[in-house]
């Protein structure tokens, strides 16, 4: 039931569209049912529990059920007194004033689950929201009238029916509950998983140019291996260094250097292709691992990530580099480990750099993947 707190805009928040219709006519028409609600004798009940009750003791009813929501300590901790004691009365006659007026009827159920998402979302607890609902119940039967108690039949009909009406009003309540329960714990998993993602991601990408990063890259390299050798299919990797790099960091400082990096390493990337894996192995060394790949297809994607490279100076606020890089090439053998494949590139690229820079170079001698 209505519980307030200052400055709480009830109208707002009871207002059609701030609750979720969920009852189609074969829902309400089971509700009803199991509530024993859906005859014609429901409906002329909640005819007379509004003539007999509710309309004649109104204000009495709000009076009384006021009185014993502040005689509660847990909800005067939940809900502090509201500042406009006239609109809290106003907002409980609404609601008595509706009670058991069309049940059947999908707005009724609407406005039931929006009166329990409005005090779900102030932080009245579901126990402290039944108990107080409890007490207006019984408030209810307290005022059904002499005249009606001397009728036995009449007031036994009456007495269910405020029984049923206030539990499917409960009903109604609780769902607004359980669904924003179940809302909060889809909310709370999906925050998990992002923040699992974000730290799953930190833990393989490298802080500065956004690539795998060298732990990472040896797995994937691990496992491209064994896929080449299970298939039977080439596989290359590629080891690159940007060319006098100490050289940029000793002269225009480490945040050019820095900067250098990121700008390369991004140029790099749009120079592979969307399948290929790239690398920071370690300082201006980087890595590609080329799947389905031999070393003609091999050199291909060297020489055009080495145009792309120094298709341009890198610019750096004011300052411009002509920057270059080096490639080694090596394609897997049948008896490669990571660290074979990896040592036979770095010889490449070390013959890269000693012919001049700036150039791509494949090992010498080598037996591809499933060779006789």
């Amino acid at each position: 039931m209505p519980c307030y707190k200052a400055k709480i805009d009830w109208a707002k928040m009871l207002s059609p569209g701030s609750g979720r219709c969920v009852h189609d006519a074969n829902a309400i028409a089971e509700r009803l049912k199991l509530l024993d609600l859906d005859g014609a004798d429901a409906a002329l009940s909640g005819q007379a529990l509004q003539e007999f009750v509710i309309a004649p003791n109104i204000d009495a009813i709000v009076e009384s059920f006021c009185e014993m929501l502040t005689q509660i300590e847990a909800f005067n901790v939940a809900v502090e007194k509201h500042s406009d004691f006239e609109r809290l009365q106003h907002t409980l006659k609404v609601y008595l004033l509706s009670l058991g007026v069309r049940f059947d009827k999908p707005a009724y159920f609407e406005e039931r689950r929006r009166v329990g998402k409005a005090h779900q979302q102030i932080g009245i607890s579901q126990v402290l929201y039944q108990c107080a609902f409890r007490r207006l119940q019984n408030l209810l039967i307290g005022f059904i009238p002499r005249e009606v108690r001397r009728d036995e039949e009449a007031y036994d009909r009456l007495l269910k029916f405020v029984l049923k009406i206030t539990a499917l009003d409960m009903s109604l309540a609780v769902e607004s509950y359980c669904d924003a329960r179940v809302s909060g714990l889809k909310e709370s998993l999906e925050s998990e998983r992002d923040e699992t993602e974000r730290l799953r991601k930190l833990s393989i990408t490298d802080w500065l140019t956004d690539l795998h990063n060298h732990s990472y890259s040896r797995g994937c390299l691990s496992a491209a291996l064994d896929r080449a050798k299970r298939e039977g299919s080439p596989l290359c990797v590629i080891m690159a260094d940007l060319d006098h790099f100490k050289q940029i960091n000793d002269t225009h400082g480490h945040l050019i250097g820095d900067e250098v990096l990121r700008i390369a390493a991004a140029r790099m990337v749009s120079g592979a292709r969307a399948a290929d894996r790239v690398a920071r192995y370690g300082g201006e060394e980087f890595l590609f691992i080329l799947q389905d790949t031999d070393l003609e297809g091999g050199v291909e994607v060297a020489e055009r990530v080495r145009a792309r490279l120094n298709s341009d100076a890198i610019h750096c606020g004011e300052t411009s580099l002509n920057v270059t890089l080096s490639l080694g090439l090596a394609q897997a053998r049948n008896s490669d480990a990571v660290d074979d494949l990896i040592e036979r590139a770095d010889s490449a690229l070390y013959a890269a750099k000693a012919a001049g820079r700036d150039c791509v170079r494949v090992e010498q001698q080598y037996k591809p993947l499933l060779s006789a």
